[in-house]
């Protein structure tokens, strides 16, 4: 039950935690900032987080960006198991050096409330590529994370991740998207640095596609929905788990 907890409180601030998205950074001098809603289910699980976020392109092609994200409640079974707060702080930084090129970290600050976030700091870096087919707008990733030691002095496997959305530029207001997530772990468990016998994650593989839609409301806002579902059961478990996200942003 514990590691269904876990899953489900993870699911919930991955939906802050991402990379902001796959594609160009902002012009220069021209930000983002959004509130929005997760709610993560798995089986007998469910839990709703809340967040806020911003990203601005401080000089030409360098964002920065940050997320808070918070955890309302976790159930299990329909009873509240006590598992809310303050989810640890991303800070996000894409550098532009081709048009079509990021390079990307995302370091997160273990400053979380310790019923809901793990205290080990956690960096995600890697590259993406982006490209316009016509009314496509195809953006990917390729990225590893690798979480160091908390106070229990445990850390997991790295993890690979490779992505890839397609936005549909239907119409100047509404934009709907489709894209799919692929992760694999690298490497065992380690207690202090040591390896944990027995405890050998690599290969193990999880997909999670998803689709949205991006409405433009004016210029200056916009609204977004989007559901993901988690497939693999060695990486998410038997059940699988749906994540469903709402947010509304405005564009500075």
């Amino acid at each position: 039950m514990l590691k269904k907890i876990i899953l489900a409180m993870a699911l919930v601030a991955t939906a802050s935690f991402a990379t902001w998205d796959k594609f160009p950074v902002l012009e220069q001098h021209k930000g983002q900032a959004e509130v929005g809603l997760a709610y993560a289910m798995q089986g007998d699980l469910s839990a709703l987080g809340i967040f806020g976020a911003a990203r601005f392109t401080v000089v030409q092609n360098l964002e920065l960006g940050v997320a808070v994200p918070y955890t309302i409640f976790t159930h299990f079974d329909g009873e509240d198991v006590k598992r809310d707060g303050l989810n640890n702080i991303p800070l996000m930084v894409r550098f532009q050096f081709l048009p079509i090129l990021n390079a990307f970290v995302d370091v997160d600050l273990p400053v979380g409330d310790e019923e809901v976030s793990d205290d080990g700091l956690g960096v995600h870096f890697g590259v993406q590529f982006s490209q316009k087919f016509g009314i496509v707008n195809f953006g990917s990733e390729l990225g590893l994370e690798i979480r160091t030691e908390g106070d229990n002095e445990i850390a997991p496997p790295w993890l690979l991740n490779i992505g890839a959305e397609a936005d549909f530029l239907v119409t100047d207001m509404l934009t709907p998207y489709v894209g799919l997530d692929f992760y694999m772990w690298l490497g065992e468990y380690t207690h202090d640095g040591d390896e944990i016998a027995g405890s050998d994650a690599s290969g193990t593989i999880g997909v999670a596609p998803y689709i949205g839609l991006n409405i433009a409301i004016t210029q200056m806002f916009y609204a977004d929905v989007s559901a993901s579902f988690g497939f693999g059961e060695d990486f998410f478990g038997e059940d699988t788990p749906i994540t469903l996200q709402g947010k509304f942003g405005v564009n500075f």
